[in-house]
């Protein structure tokens, strides 16, 4: 009897787990964040230094960690970018061969400048990924439920309460501040997520509203499509 109290325990305790990985709201692709271990050595420490052998000496390393970036599979909420990450993920791959190709000869600047452009290629796959803001990622969550179950299951109530959910996390958008690499965009952002507020506002009103299908779910359209606005300004 204990014995199936405790796995009944256990059942319930994990659901919550299975249904986050299921929908897979982590924007973390592991297999990139592990690359960094082997890009840090060489960008911190063999490059500045100009040590030509510790960088042959990491290729073994290299090739390993890329091999994994090139077959990791991008979570849900990253399927919209799959068209940048293949693009990203193609130029990384040609860096890669470069530095290899760099490796086997005895010329050390074009080891060092190899090893630049590889790590520049591997900052890009990273900003395709990692949001621009916590706040900005807090949102894209709940829209990814939003825009790719809820709405196209029509699925009205879990709709309002998202709806509700996201407001709260526009608000947080709101007073968020960029960083100071990013100021130069600012003009833009702040225009962009005026107009995504816009677009959660009038969803929040249409679902209060109204049940129609078609007016619901060209809100929840119009409002992703601002969302994409506001990811392009940090392109």
């Amino acid at each position: 009897m204990k014995l199936r109290y405790f796995l009944l325990v256990l059942f319930v305790i994990s659901l919550p787990l299975t249904a986050q990985e299921k929908h897979e709201v982590n924007s973390e692709v592991k297999e990139l964040s592990e690359f960094h271990d082997v890009v840090y050595q060489i960008w911190h420490t063999a490059w500045p230094e100009k040590n030509i052998q510790m960088l042959k000496d990491l290729l073994p390393d290299v090739e390993k960690s890329y091999a994994k970036v090139k077959d990791a599979k991008l979570p849900g909420i990253l399927r919209d970018k799959k068209g940048k990450w293949d693009e990203g993920l193609k130029k990384f791959s040609a860096s890669v061969a470069a530095y290899k190709d760099a490796s086997g000869k005895d010329n050390a600047q074009a080891l060092l400048d190899a090893a630049e452009k590889m790590h520049a290629d591997y900052e890009g796959l990273v900003r395709i990924v990692k949001p621009v803001l916590k706040e900005v990622d807090a949102f894209h969550q709940e829209l990814y439920m939003m825009y790719h179950y809820y709405s196209p299951n029509f699925e009205v109530e879990k709709i309002k309460t998202s709806a509700t959910v996201l407001k709260t996390k526009m608000d947080e958008m709101m007073s968020a501040k960029l960083t100071k690499r990013l100021e130069p965009r600012q003009e833009k952002f702040d225009l962009a997520r005026k107009e995504l507020m816009d677009s959660v506002v009038k969803l929040n009103e249409v679902v209060a509203m109204s049940k129609d299908k078609k007016a619901i779910t060209d809100a929840v359209d119009g409002m992703h499509t601002k969302y994409a606005e506001l990811e392009k300004v940090f392109d």
